[in-house]
C-alpha cells in the first residue's frame, strides 16, 4: 500500500486497514513514504468512503484479470485464494514437483506455509 501511496504522491489517502489496529497500519505506511500525507487508515473503508469502494472493484477486476492470464500458462488453478481446494491441490503439486509454489503465490499465506512443512 505503502509504494501506491509514494507512486500517486496524494495530499490524502485513505486505506482500508489489513491490521488490527488501523492506527498502527496508517502509520507503518507513513514510516514509508518519503513525503507527508494525510492518511485514513480504517477497517471496512471500502464501505465508508466511495473512493475506496471503486478502488476495491478495480483491485478486484485487475486481480481476476491476471488470475485468467496465470491460468493460460498453468491451467485451471481455481480462484487462487489459498482457502480454494482446486488452489489447494495445485500447490500441492507444483511444490511436489518443483520444491517451491510458483513465484507468483504469496510465500506468506498460512496455507502455503503448511504445504511446505507437510512436505518436509
Amino acid at each position: 500500500m505503502a509504494k501506491v501511496v509514494e507512486e500517486l504522491k496524494p495530499d490524502k489517502a485513505y486505506v482500508d486497514a489489513s491490521d488490527v489496529k488501523p492506527d498502527r497500519y496508517g502509520d507503518q505506511i507513513k514510516n514509508m513514504l518519503s513525503f507527508n500525507v494525510e492518511l485514513v487508515s480504517e477497517h471496512k473503508a471500502d464501505s465508508k468512503y466511495l473512493i475506496v469502494s471503486a478502488a476495491s472493484i478495480l483491485a478486484k477486476v485487475k486481480r481476476d484479470s491476471y488470475i485468467k492470464e496465470l491460468q493460460k500458462e498453468y491451467g485451471d488453478f481455481g480462484t487462487g485464494y489459498p482457502h480454494d481446494q482446486r488452489t489447494i491441490k495445485f500447490l500441492k503439486k507444483q511444490i511436489e514437483l518443483r520444491g517451491s509454489p510458483p513465484g507468483f503465490v504469496r510465500k506468506s499465506w498460512r496455507t502455503v506455509q503448511r504445504i511446505m512443512e507437510e512436505k518436509t
